[in-house]
């Protein structure tokens, strides 16, 4: 089997953003949460009849819902993160996502849960090119991939583009957002064939996420979106209003997710097969 090329990145490479940061593990495991917010959804309906070993790109701190597809390994570039995900995965490992310490034909299941949007424009092809040669034939790759929607939100704020990078690029290392529909043609381009591709959140966002974005500079250049950000901060000191306020959100997208132009997707959900020797 090949084995990947010399000259792997050092593990830590990209540690100044995401050393830990995302390291705290989720132990939810089919909980109403994970049924209620839509990406994670998309996992727990995609588990039927699947099994063997499976790898968690990005793992950050880890995801026990994962473990319902097999036996999972984890990799990320923090140290400290995946301390985090040894106590939800039997194995973890500290690498970069274009250069997989693994043979070909490695996975069962190959899945990553916000993660590509953060592999810059010039790395994304070998990193889903790592992703075809770990998974065998006949195994399957399910992932939910932050994208820029043409919404007319995003249209305004990239309208700013020095606010635009500085409040919703960088804060959380978002540097390689491309439009919805570029994600999937990366994917076919592989060969893969798809099962299910699904645009989703569509313009609006959860209810934190108005003053997390929005609470600086942008605020002052509208009436109605600092109104929106006021609201969010007002709502996020009260738990339970919080939920409520997020289930109607929720609510709320699962019908635009269904009416919005396709282009407005601020993510897609997406679920491929590897083809084995003699598929038709």
């Amino acid at each position: 089997m090949t084995q990947p090329p010399p000259g792997e990145p050092p593990p830590m490479a990209g540690l100044p953003l995401y050393h830990g940061r995302w390291g705290s593990p989720d132990f939810s495991s089919g909980s109403l949460r994970n049924w209620l917010v839509k990406k994670e959804r998309f996992f727990l309906t995609g588990r039927h009849g699947r099994g063997g070993r499976v790898l968690d790109l990005g793992c950050g701190g880890g995801w026990r819902f994962f473990t319902c597809l097999g036996s999972v390994v984890g990799v990320d570039i923090s140290p400290l993160s995946l301390q985090g995900a040894r106590q939800v995965y039997p194995q973890v490992v500290a690498a970069h996502l274009g250069h997989l310490p693994f043979a070909d034909d490695s996975f069962d299941v190959v899945v990553s849960l916000d993660v590509l949007g953060h592999i810059p424009q010039e790395e994304k092809e070998r990193v889903l090119q790592e992703i075809y040669r770990v998974l065998r034939p006949g195994g399957r790759t399910l992932h939910y991939i932050e994208t820029e929607g043409d919404d007319p939100l995003t249209r305004w704020a990239k309208g700013y583009p020095p606010l635009y990078r500085r409040h919703l690029i960088l804060p959380e290392g978002h540097v390689g957002l491309e439009a919805p529909r570029q994600a999937i043609r990366r994917f076919r381009k592989l060969g893969l064939r798809p099962r299910r591709e699904v645009p989703a959140y569509k313009m609006f966002l959860y209810v934190q996420r108005w003053a997390q974005c929005f609470d600086n500079e942008y605020a002052q250049k509208s009436p109605l979106l600092r109104a929106a950000v006021a609201l969010s901060k007002t709502v996020t000191k009260w738990p339970p209003l919080l939920l409520l306020a997020n289930g109607a959100m929720a609510l709320l997208l699962e019908i635009t997710d269904r009416l919005l132009p396709f282009s407005w997707a601020g993510g897609v959900m997406v679920d491929y097969d590897k083809e084995a020797a003699g598929w038709s």
